[in-house]
């Protein structure tokens, strides 16, 4: 089921589906290595987990040789290890006093003895041929042992040496003597002890899964806590230049979608791209072990599973895509709506939005109902082909098992073997498409941390002093990265120590990016900008910005306490200073009627608060950092007329011995400036006081009549 919270609104800024990209790969592998050897034990448990999985799978088939086979765990042992002595394969015991050889091996003691394949093989004694089995299983190497070879009057006695045993069939033996015997009564304690050590091999090799998983997850968890510490850090120190040509919603999506990619990536690849191959192998190998000419034919129909799973693979994906992309498209439709709620009601358009989003639902009904019929096809069609295949498989081995070349508890042991080894081919189908997508996210993000930072705050640069002559605007000029058209064209301002300068204009008239430069929010492209005499791009970053108080048009509060608002920056806050502060920017009145004062929590951006309270606090902010230099930017909504005049007061006592820039709106703020700057189309065209430029000055006198607000 796919969570609509972790979708972004906009399908765009997931991370696209494309070729694969080898260096984003390795750059994400190599965030891994600081935790690596968190990950090396995690991938040990994880062949550990696959071992022993494996392992509790081969148990079964001593409890099939116990439950299927008259001969018993004992006899099979016997009867394998004398036979591999002996260089001959017999067939299953189905009668008390006789054994079939059912294959003759060229190298070996019974060849070269004369025994070929049918031959029976009898104890010269009459004895049972457990017991016979037993005697070739156990007798030292060269031993003389007598048999009794053929049928008879044909049959003839012949003395066979057997081998010495390898390792594998001498532990064997080993763990065979640990078993009770093959009496009626033992063989309940034998499948005990079985089912015992097989349950204690699975409880093990679930622990270590889960060890390893968690070990894997912590160490991709702690990287990828660590990449967003580099791109917060990264984010935090790009020149503004990045923001003016980029969307914030798309930083934001890098943050959240794309790391979730890379995080997926990482988990499949140290996850299921490692432990299912590894998982399969050991099953593999487990069935080539139980027979594998059965295996190696069975194995062919693998490739015929693959590209099913493949097939379906790419239709889900590719409906899946087009969900997300209907998910996303519904929740932005749902999201206008109800940010736009007052406005749908006011022009009764209740029923025209239902049926916008009624459209969009329905697209989205007819994806899930494709998701729906792929998922509800893949297992019946699945569950059809194993028929078939196991019906024909079962005709096969039904003849090898009446032919004494196969036992029924090897059918048994291969049979759930080969299907516990398709589980691991199933779900490496999705492998390689999450990890191309997180490539696709890497890239992304990388590109952010390719990008060259702003200078650093504390260079080698000049160290500068509170202003004592004046700040120039020396013919600078300046053009957006998106944009064709300049936003400055060689303007040329200069701003005294002490005085308060107004800039008005029409909209896009260049105002706020003029002052934007002297924090060096952005560089010109042209142009100078001096603060007593020095180029600004010489000052050190930080002596310079902290000169400067700004208190934007949007002025921005931050969730959390008013004293943490109004000593922003200040690591250890003066209570004192904070209270002052808010006081003389007439914000002391509404914070004292929160209900806890100056230590409430305020609501994100402010939301709790009214547009004339925010930009009191941004004030206060100002004041309290007590900057030489203030930059206010006017805002012109959401300000009653009781909280305008407070703010102008604010701004008139703060401003005073002061240089300050005022981007002004309303006529009020014009008149208490003592120097007016007219500003249009990037250019300054006109500049005076407010008398002499509404005598001469059109587009002055114009703003004045439509715009500037008068309060």
């Amino acid at each position: 089921m796919i969570n609509p919270l972790l979708i972004a609104a906009d399908e765009s800024k997931r991370a696209p589906t494309g070729k694969f990209r080898a260096r984003e790969f390795l750059r994400i592998v190599a965030l891994t290595r600081p935790y690596r050897r968190a990950l090396v034990v995690g991938l040990i448990l994880t062949v550990a987990f696959a071992g022993l999985h494996t392992a509790s799978i081969g148990g079964a088939f001593p409890v099939f040789q116990i439950l299927l086979e008259d001969e018993g765990l004992h006899g099979w042992v016997n009867r394998t290890i004398a036979g591999h002595r002996l260089g001959v394969d017999f067939a299953p015991i189905n009668a008390p006093d006789v054994a079939h050889v059912i294959k003759v091996h060229s190298h070996g003691p019974a060849n070269g003895a004369g025994i070929r394949m049918l031959d029976q093989i009898a104890d010269p004694q009459s004895r049972p041929i457990e017991g016979l089995l037993a005697e070739l299983a156990e007798a030292p190497p060269g031993a003389d042992v007598p048999v009794s070879v053929g049928t008879g009057e044909q049959r003839r006695t012949v003395v066979l040496r057997p081998a010495a045993s390898d390792i594998q069939y001498r532990l064997l033996r080993w763990a065979d003597s640990l078993l009770p015997d093959d009496s009626p009564d033992a063989k309940i304690r034998t499948l005990s002890c079985i089912l015992l050590v097989l349950v204690l091999t699975a409880v093990t090799s679930n622990v270590c899964r889960f060890l390893g998983e968690v070990l894997v997850a912590g160490a991709v968890l702690r990287a990828l806590m660590d990449l967003r510490d580099k791109l917060y850090e990264q984010t935090l120190h790009l020149p503004m230049a990045f923001f003016a040509g980029t969307k914030t919603s798309d930083v934001v999506t890098r943050f959240v979608q794309d790391i979730q990619e890379i995080q997926r990536g990482l988990l499949t690849l140290f996850g299921k791209a490692i432990r299912e191959p590894i998982h399969a192998m050991f099953l593999l190998a487990l069935a080539l072990t139980i027979d594998w000419r059965i295996t190696m034919t069975i194995t062919v129909v693998v490739p015929i599973i693959i590209v099913v799973f493949w097939t379906v693979g790419r239709s889900v994906k590719k409906a899946n895509r087009k969900l997300l992309q209907c998910y996303g498209e519904m929740i932005g439709a749902l999201t206008t709506s109800l940010q736009s709620l007052r406005v749908v009601k006011a022009y009764t358009a209740e029923q025209q939005e239902q049926a916008r989003l009624d459209v969009v639902d329905r697209k989205m009904f007819r994806q899930q109902l494709k998701l729906a019929r792929l998922d509800a096809f893949l297992s019946p069609m699945m569950e059809t082909v194993a028929i078939i295949a196991g019906s024909l498989l079962t005709v096969w081995l039904a003849g090898r098992v009446l032919d004494h070349h196969l036992s029924m508890s090897k059918f048994a042991a291969l049979g759930a073997t080969l299907s516990m080894l398709f589980d691991p081919l199933r779900k490496l189908t999705d492998v390689y498409v999450r990890i191309q997508r997180s490539t696709a996210g890497a890239e992304r993000i990388f590109h952010v941390l390719n990008e060259p930072k702003e200078r650093p705050l504390d260079d080698e640069n000049v160290e500068i002093k509170p202003l004592r002559q004046r700040i120039e605007f020396v013919d600078v000029a300046f053009t957006y990265p998106a944009s064709n058209a300049p936003a400055l064209s060689g303007v040329s301002l200069t701003i005294e120590k002490g005085e308060t300068v107004a800039l008005v204009g029409p909209n896009g008239s260049g105002k706020t990016t003029l002052v934007n430069l002297l924090p060096r929010f952005f560089d010109p492209q042209q142009g100078e900008v001096r603060y007593d005499g020095l180029d600004i791009r010489r000052a050190r970053l930080r002596s310079l910005r902290r000169s400067i108080g700004i208190v934007s048009q949007e002025s921005v509060v931050f969730g959390g306490t008013p004293i943490e608002n109004i000593a922003y920056g200040d690591a250890n806050p003066d209570r004192d200073r904070v209270i002052e502060a808010a006081r003389r920017a007439y914000a002391d009145e509404f914070l004292c009627a929160l209900p806890g004062g100056y230590d409430s929590v305020l609501g994100e951006r402010g939301t709790t608060l009214s547009g004339g309270q925010r930009q009191r606090i941004a004030i206060a902010r100002a004041i309290y950092h007590n900057a030489p230099i203030l930059i206010f930017d006017e805002a012109t909504s959401q300000i009653d007329s009781e909280s305008e005049l407070k703010i102008q007061t604010a701004v008139r006592e703060f401003a005073q011995g002061r240089t300050t820039i005022i981007v002004a709106h309303r006529l009020s703020t014009i008149q208490f400036a003592g120097r007016i700057v007219v500003m249009n189309a990037g250019r300054i065209i006109d500049a005076g006081t407010h008398r002499d430029l509404f005598d001469r000055c059109t587009l002055y006198r114009t703003l004045c009549e439509t715009q500037l607000v008068e309060s």
